[in-house]
């Protein structure tokens, strides 16, 4: 069983994914860390610009520092490591995947935003990444899913894109978590 590290979205904190990751893999090691921003009322693992945009290089920075001091003490040496994202903790696990994608088994990116429209991976061939939008989700652009497909299909990876009937919240009838099960399921076997 993988270990899975479960990143926050903004305004939240290390508890927010523990029941998803729990009802998806109970088996799996969770490694939730708290974003070190302080963000209202909860955290963030980066501060976007006033005008919402992402400073992508600083997101970026961010991604190697946490590896440097965070990673290489709360990520098990060898085996699988699966990030779990959510909003902002999947744009964030985006510039994991950016800075070190060896170091990760896989991504399942929630409401995820590309770091920007001409984002650039390094090679992570035959990486299974599940991407899951909302049809509803007011915080994003109706063709952010897309456009991050493409961007991590070109940087060799294999990408199962979800637009789910959701907003930027949880679907109804626990379509991400079905969603989530199956593709780890299948990823498990592969």
């Amino acid at each position: 069983m993988p270990t899975l590290l479960a990143l926050h979205g903004s305004g939240r904190d290390e508890t927010d994914l523990a029941e998803f990751c729990q009802q998806l893999a109970p088996q799996a090691r969770i490694i939730a860390p708290r974003g070190p921003f302080a963000q209202a009322g909860g955290f963030a693992f980066f501060k976007r610009r006033s005008d919402r945009s992402i400073p992508a290089a600083e997101v970026v920075d961010q991604a190697a520092s946490w590896v440097s001091q965070e990673g290489n003490a709360n990520l098990p040496a060898s085996g699988d490591v699966i990030i779990v994202g959510y909003s902002s903790g999947a744009i964030f696990a985006e510039a994991l995947l950016s800075v070190i994608p060896k170091r990760f088994t896989g991504a399942i990116l929630m409401r995820p935003e590309p770091l920007s429209p001409d984002s650039r991976f390094q090679v992570m061939p035959e990486k299974p990444i599940l991407i899951l939008a909302g049809t509803h989700d007011d915080r994003r652009r109706h063709d952010d899913g897309a456009v991050l497909n493409e961007q991590l299909v070109n940087a060799g990876a294999v990408v199962s894109l979800h637009v789910i009937d959701a907003g930027h919240g949880w679907a109804r009838h626990n379509a991400d978590l079905t969603l989530a099960r199956s593709w780890l399921a299948a990823v498990a076997t592969d």
